[in-house]
């Protein structure tokens, strides 16, 4: 009888050790899913807008929104974009924050030079700041999975 409670201690503690382990794996993904996938330039997603740096160093693409998720079916609905910033041989350097989106007429783009290493937007109704040499984590994100 106590070799049997052993066993089933030991089947309880294998079966929490595979749920603690298939949550600490799904959390990221979930997460990874809901944020970052309707803000990942890919191939199929072609970007909308081309602006070019006076001195030619830099560019920004303006992308849709995917509707990969319900809340961003509703944001492409609306016409939402986010901005992806290049140098001019095509790199990624970074882009928009993911939790705010905006419709982009009329807007005005400091690109990065001697006084500044960030992209800037006026008006900035949304943080849209994309800096050159201390990415977001989100551009890290997105960059390592442009890499693979």
């Amino acid at each position: 009888m106590k070799q049997s409670y052993q066993i089933r201690i030991e089947y309880l503690g294998v079966k929490m050790f595979k749920h603690i382990a298939a949550t600490l794996i799904s959390l990221p993904m979930l997460a990874y899913w809901l944020i970052l996938s309707p803000v990942i330039p890919n191939s199929e997603n072609h970007p909308i807008y081309y602006k070019y740096s006076d001195d030619g160093r830099w560019k920004i693409a303006i992308y849709d929104i995917s509707a990969t998720t319900p809340i961003s079916s509703i944001q492409y609905l609306l016409n939402r974009r986010y901005v992806v910033l290049y140098k001019s041989d095509g790199e990624y350097i970074g882009q928009s924050t993911p939790f705010c989106f905006q419709s982009f007429w009329g807007f005005s783009a400091l690109f990065p030079n001697n006084t500044h290493n960030s992209l800037l937007f006026i008006p900035e109704s949304c943080d849209y700041t994309i800096p050159t040499d201390k990415p977001e984590w989100w551009s890290k994100i997105i960059k390592f999975r442009l890499s693979i």
